[in-house]
């Protein structure tokens, strides 16, 4: 689409960035968040060769946005957040824009981008909340499209000053003129501005005026800032023209400034025409001058006079220490060498200046609302004069004072950030001048860190704001009444944050120690990073917190932690970094963080940065490693790893997996450095590993991915400090999270619950490691104390030590009956409580999620133990003398075990065969049989007996994995309970949806049945005065008749159901499965019971009725099917028992017929044919009866051919017959005679060929030669083939005559 219908693929995209803006979908996740992102790149990359488009989509979006109504705080705020990511794309795409773009895109910017634009920086003024950050998106936008449409803004600017110099009002609106402040301005347009306002100004208004002032001072700025290399020219080749318009315009602006207000509002824009001016500057310097410069050398003055106090005016001294800062800073672009003039009148003012600036006792302070242009402005003088001359630091060292005003600390610290950040003129001083201040700083950063910590730990959270507010001189003119510990708070807050961004900025500042021993430089550095940890958990001043997280990550980084102690770096890391870790990871696991998931991913990039390090220095890694506190700490951050994979949040879950990486990895570089296997460092090395792969499942739901990392969990075999210790905390919060939702339930979808249903999971796939680290008796014997038994209530259900129907139980009741439990034994007491969970609101969804967890997530470690639990709870409803005590309780338990037994069988987990036979179920089984059968044919009870019978069936499946203690009696036991609910209800009942389970029931009962019945000896109860022989018998008797009658209703219903359509066809369909079940049971009956059975069945094969003569016949043909290698039977047990079966299935009659054999050939249905003419030929040939076999077949055969073309080319029985002999008479036969001639064919040199065709010859090859070499290997297999006729096998034979007797002589006889 994107290569035919760019236009249409192009709007596509922007319709899909629009509808994913949080106005559109409301509050961002993670998802959303990277699907803006990925739509906002996308856009900016197609903006590089649809740049009208993606402007003028964007235009609209933002038009679009700014016209809707929205209601209420968080609309507000969702608002903000796509304007603010409109603007950034913008800016971006504008950012990028081409050169040669078309003169058409100027104009549409013009008409539709600009108006939005300056609607931004027009209306959002300081009342609105996120003023600030709209007006500095939009000036960026507005100072990239001035870029390369610079004369589209300058027209609107030019087009505002010619209407106000023809206005007459008083109060105009001076916006458009404004824009010159953000535009992106170079030399040449500098100067269009100048020039064009020297042409205009005189005719302006007085606001008019101000305006322009304030706004050419910006946009020189804006100038020496982005152009530093054009001001520097100017100084290095003076421009005139230039000069020119400064001059007059500082002519015109001097003639303006009539008073004291005026002047004061004008001599910084005075200063700045100056030095657009390098020779007029040059020529004032001197005694004299002419007339048409006296006026410059008299502002000089005047500037002098009023910043030393003596130009009668304190306004006047205001302003002209912003005029002189405004000089010092803009010398320092310029080279000293290109013109020291100016450095000469920046040493006149400069000593006066700071005395104005930097006075502790009379701090300089212009009112109440000027505190953050008072802050910039000393901040501009400061690192102007450390550029000037970084080693006067007479002003540094005031700034640093224990003693001065707060004001001055944060000056000094923001003044450091920026020469740091800022330093890219070759000439300015690097920050290394001020290295030897560390040690002050480091004091500064602690001081400042405990007043803020007590602050935080004594009063409500404080909201950072973007205004400063500082102790000292301002606090007397505020207006309200707040506390000044308040004020205090907020005044440390904002230099700490100052603080710990210098520390970003530049590590190397705060850890500068030149004459410290060892020892204390450690000390020093594990202060400062210690309590930059601190800072991490702060909720409420976010800004700080992350803050204090970049700058732990830069001083993380490899070569900045060599200088934590270079005397001993490994030693070093290893106890700082492990207590980062600690601390880090112990506020993690204790959830006291709001952006825990953020917190935990700067925490990955810890570990990738120790590791880095580790690996720089792997032939010494593990040099001091072995201190407490590093075990401490790699137990921790097991601990808080372990503990996010069952946290709500996909991401957080997704970045704790990944981070198992890095844990491998440091292992890997331990274990090499110490030359030891990995497994010794981190004994789950295996899983952690596998773990980390599944982190790259982004798409992954959260119900996957938390089945993917729960199966993970029951692979950990290894019991640590760091699992133990996680299990037993998430535990604990486990418990009290059960409470929460037993107390105060929610919605069901709340992320409280799903956090629940997490944690259940965590702790059922964990917590089979947790079992071997107690040297405790094993869990096949143990037996959990159930309390007396009169505690038990009427439903008998008592899984723990706290009631079921009371789960707020007291603690000290709990802790009294459960001393002797460990706390895996304990929860899982708890969830058998909860299946039975009776909660109006939350029952429904506790029970179903504690059954699945159990039955699908438990791990195989567990089973013995949850077995013997559920074995005993019930037992409990048998112990006791009378009735068993029926009740819903009681019936859900059993109905909810059948349901975790079923799901544990059916679940293939790993290691599940290996725990699975460590306590046997047969009791409970057999109690859960007892208790269902009593239950009535309710349909309840009819839906619990299905699924019981279907776990039957799924015990059968696993049975050698399961352990029995008396199998055999076990199971004959099941076939008796079971066999009593075939046909229990099935004709009794009148409703058909009653029908239709109990004949679900039946199919149930008999496919336990089949299963239950495979290999499975009858044993009649002992004691019924009857012989054995006698008892097994009458058993199989009444099983047999049980079988017939249930294929004999089978058999009446479909007849009476063949002309009923609809529902009669699924029962229909029900009908024949039940048949084939039965006629399985029948045949496992009579294969294992041949002795006492065949007797009783043989007859059968003889009945009058022919439907039940087929019944017998599929019987024995399941019975052979199941079968016995016949040419063994005299060597085996069961040789005795299927004999006579083997001489009846051969029996052959007067006249050569074999009835048996035939009427098996009629009435199995084809798709068995090939295993019946196994099984006949095997038979036959046993009995050296194959050819009288063959003859009733072929025979058989030739009379249903319609002619001789079709004879024995039907998928028959008697061909399935023929291939089955050749197949097993005639390989050995082949593989000796051909075997050798193909070997000599293989091995025959290369010159000698047999290819005769034409076309496909070689070049040296010669046909006729090829042709002879061919007759030659021809003759030689056939030869070979004649000559072997005396070891045809005699079995081919019979097949060969017989096929020819038959084929010749259709009507002849045996």
């Amino acid at each position: 689409m994107a290569a035919h219908k760019p236009v249409e693929w192009v709007q596509a995209v922007i319709t899909r960035f629009d509808e994913q803006l949080p106005i559109k979908v409301g509050h961002q996740n993670t998802h959303t968040k990277v699907s803006t992102e990925h739509n906002k790149e996308c856009l900016i990359n197609i903006s590089k060769y649809k740049f009208s488009l993606v402007i003028s989509g964007l235009t609209t979006i933002l038009k679009n946005v700014n016209n809707m109504r929205i209601f209420g705080e968080a609309s507000e705020k969702n608002l903000y957040l796509s304007q603010l990511i409109i603007l950034d794309t913008l800016e971006k795409c504008l950012a990028g824009q081409s050169k040669d773009c078309l003169r058409l895109d100027e104009t549409m910017l013009v008409k539709q981008l600009l108006p939005e634009i300056c609607h931004f920086i027009h209306t959002y003024r300081e009342g609105h909340q996120h003023a600030a950050e709209l007006r500095a998106s939009a000036s960026a936008v507005l100072f990239s499209l001035s870029c390369n449409n610079f004369n589209a803004v300058f027209s609107r600017i030019s087009t505002r000053l010619q209407e106000l110099t023809v206005c007459s009002e008083d109060n105009v609106d001076v916006h458009d003129i404004e824009l010159m402040q953000y535009i992106n301005v170079d030399c040449s347009k500098l100067k269009r501005l100048l020039q064009e306002t020297v042409l205009k100004f005189r005719a302006l208004k007085k606001p008019a005026q101000l305006a322009v002032i304030n706004s050419l001072e910006k946009a020189f700025w804006n100038w020496v800032e982005n152009y530093p290399d054009e001001f520097t020219m100017l100084y290095q080749r003076p421009q005139a023209d230039m000069a020119e318009a400064a001059e007059k315009l500082f002519d015109l602006v001097d003639s303006f400034a009539e008073s004291a207000k005026r002047k004061a509002a004008v001599w910084p824009l005075q200063i700045i025409l100056l030095i657009l001016c390098p020779e007029i500057t040059h020529t004032i310097s001197k005694d004299t001058v002419e007339d048409s410069k006296a006026n410059k050398k008299l502002f000089l003055d005047s500037l002098r006079k009023a910043l030393a106090g003596q130009g009668g005016s304190k306004q006047l001294m205001e302003s002209a220490a912003i005029a002189c800062v405004k000089l010092c800073k803009a010398s320092t672009y310029i080279n000293w060498e290109d013109h020291s003039t100016i450095f000469l009148l920046v040493q006149s003012i400069v000593m006066d200046l700071k005395a104005l600036l930097f006075n502790p006792a009379k701090p300089f302070w212009r009112g109440t609302g000027s505190q953050n242009a008072d802050v910039e402005l000393m901040m501009d003088c400061f690192v102007s004069c450390f550029r000037i001359n970084p080693h006067n630091n007479q002003h540094f060292k005031v700034c640093l004072a224990a003693s001065s005003p707060s004001t001055f600390h944060f000056v000094l610290v923001n003044s450091l950030h920026r020469i740091i950040t800022n330093s890219h003129l070759d000439w300015w001083p690097k920050i290394d001048a001020v290295y030897c201040y560390s040690g002050e700083l480091r004091f500064m950063f602690s001081d400042t860190l405990n007043r803020v910590i007590q602050g935080v730990g004594t009063h409500a959270p404080l909201r950072m704001t973007p205004s400063l507010t500082f102790k000292g001189k301002m606090t007397t003119s505020l207006k309200f009444k707040e506390k000044a510990t308040e004020l205090d708070t907020r005044s440390y807050k904002c230099l700490l944050l100052a603080l710990v961004k210098l520390i970003h900025a530049d590590p190397k500042l705060m850890l500068h120690n030149p004459v410290k021993q060892a020892p204390e430089m450690q000390s020093s550095t594990a202060e400062l990073i210690t309590g930059l940890v601190q800072l991490v958990p702060l909720n409420n001043t976010t800004q700080l917190s992350q803050e204090a997280m970049e700058a732990l990550l830069v001083l993380h980084q490899p070569e900045t932690i060599e200088l934590w102690n270079p005397d001993a770096p490994i030693e070093t890391f290893w106890d700082i970094s492990s207590q980062v870790l600690f601390l880090i990871c112990r506020k993690l696991i204790g959830q006291q963080m709001v952006n825990g998931t953020e917190v935990l991913k700067w925490l990955r990039e810890i570990l990738i940065c120790r590791n880095k390090f580790l690996l720089k220095n792997k032939e010494c890694a593990t040099m001091g490693g072995g201190i407490p506190i590093c075990r401490q700490a790699q137990t921790k951050l097991e601990v808080c790893l372990y503990m996010f994979l069952w946290s709500p949040d996909t991401e957080a879950v997704l970045v704790a997996m990944s981070c198992f990486r890095h844990l491998c990895e440091e292992a890997d570089i331990r274990s090499a450095a110490d030359e030891v296997p990995v497994q010794t460092i981190l004994p789950n090395y295996a899983t952690f590993s596998e773990l980390a792969s599944v982190s790259n499942m982004m798409g992954t739901g959260r119900s996957t991915l938390q089945k993917r990392v729960m199966a993970l969990l029951r692979r950990i075999e290894h019991p640590t400090p760091g699992n133990i210790e996680a299990w037993e905390d998430t535990y604990g919060k486990w418990d009290q999270a059960t409470k929460q939702i037993l107390n105060f339930p929610k919605n069901k979808a709340d992320d409280g619950q799903q956090e629940w249903i997490n944690m259940t999971g965590f702790l059922c796939g964990l917590g089979g490691v947790c079992l071997q680290q107690r040297s405790t008796p094993g869990p096949a014997t143990y037996s959990p104390p159930m309390g007396p038994i009169n505690e038990r209530k009427h439903s008998m259900i008592s899984m723990g030590p706290c009631d079921v129907s009371n789960p707020m139980a007291s603690a000290s009741s709990c802790s009294s009956s459960a001393s002797n439990e460990t706390p895996v034994s304990r929860f899982l007491d708890r969830l058998l409580a909860l299946l039975v969970c009776g909660h109006d609101r939350v029952g429904l969804h506790v029970r179903t999620n504690v059954k699945d967890l159990l039955g699908l997530e438990l791990s195989p470690a567990l089973y013995p133990m949850l077995f013997n639990k559920l074995r005993n709870s019930i037992g409990k409803f048998f112990d006791t003398q009378g009735p068993v005590p029926i009740n819903d309780t009681n019936t859900q338990f059993v109905e909810q075990t059948i349901a975790i037994m079923k799901n544990l069988l059916d679940n293939h987990t790993e290691g599940s065969s290996e725990h699975l036979g460590q306590a046997s179920i047969e009791t409970m089984m057999l109690n859960l049989v007892r208790y269902v059968r009593i239950l009535g044919n309710v349909v309840h009870a009819i839906q619990i007996k299905t699924k019981l019978c279907q776990l039957v069936e799924v015990m059968m499946e696993r049975r050698d994995d399961l352990s029995f203690c008396q199998e055999m009696k076990f199971r004959n036991k099941m076939v008796e309970y079971l066999t009593d609910w075939v046909m229990g209800t099935s004709n009794q009942a009148a409703d058909d949806d009653i029908k239709c389970l109990t004949r679900d029931l039946d199919q149930a009962s008999m496919e336990a049945v089949v299963s239950l019945l495979a290999g499975l000896p009858l044993q009649p109860e002992e004691g019924d005065g009857v012989e054995l022989m006698e008892a097994k018998s009458q058993l199989f008797l009444k099983y047999f008749t049980l079988f017939m009658n249930l294929l004999n209703d089978c058999s009446e219903v479909e007849d009476d159901g063949q002309a009923v359509g609809g529902r009669k066809r699924g029962m229909s369909r029900r009908l024949a499965s039940l048949r084939h079940c039965t006629v399985l049971a029948m045949s496992n009956l009579l294969n294992a019971n041949v002795d006492s059975g065949l007797m009783h069945s043989i007859g059968l094969g003889y009945h009058k009725d022919l439907q039940t003569r087929a019944t017998f016949m599929e019987v024995l043909t399941k019975i052979l099917q199941q079968g016995t290698e016949f040419d063994t039977l005299a060597e085996t047990v069961l040789a005795d028992r299927f004999e006579r079966l083997v001489e009846l299935v051969t029996m052959m009659g007067d006249q050569g017929e074999l009835p048996i054999a035939m009427a098996l050939a009629n009435v199995v249905p084809g798709s068995q044919w090939d295993e019946l003419a196994r099984v006949l030929v095997t038979l036959f040939d046993s009995r050296h009866l194959l050819y009288q076999l063959l003859w009733n077949m072929f025979s058989k055969e030739v009379e249903l051919a319609d002619s001789m073309q079709t004879l024995f080319r039907g998928n028959s029985l008697a061909s399935k017959i023929m291939t089955f002999c050749f197949k097993v008479y005639g390989a050995a036969y082949l593989q000796k005679l051909l075997e050798p001639l193909l070997r000599g064919v293989i091995t025959t040199p290369d010159h000698i060929s047999f290819e005769v065709d034409p076309t496909r010859l070689e070049q040296e090859e010669n046909l006729e030669e090829n042709q002879r070499n061919l007759l030659q290997i021809t003759e030689r297999f056939f030869q070979a083939i004649i000559g072997s006729s005396s070891e045809f096998p005699p079995q081919l034979r019979s097949v060969c005559h017989c096929l020819y007797q038959k084929t010749s002589n259709p009507g002849g006889s045996i």
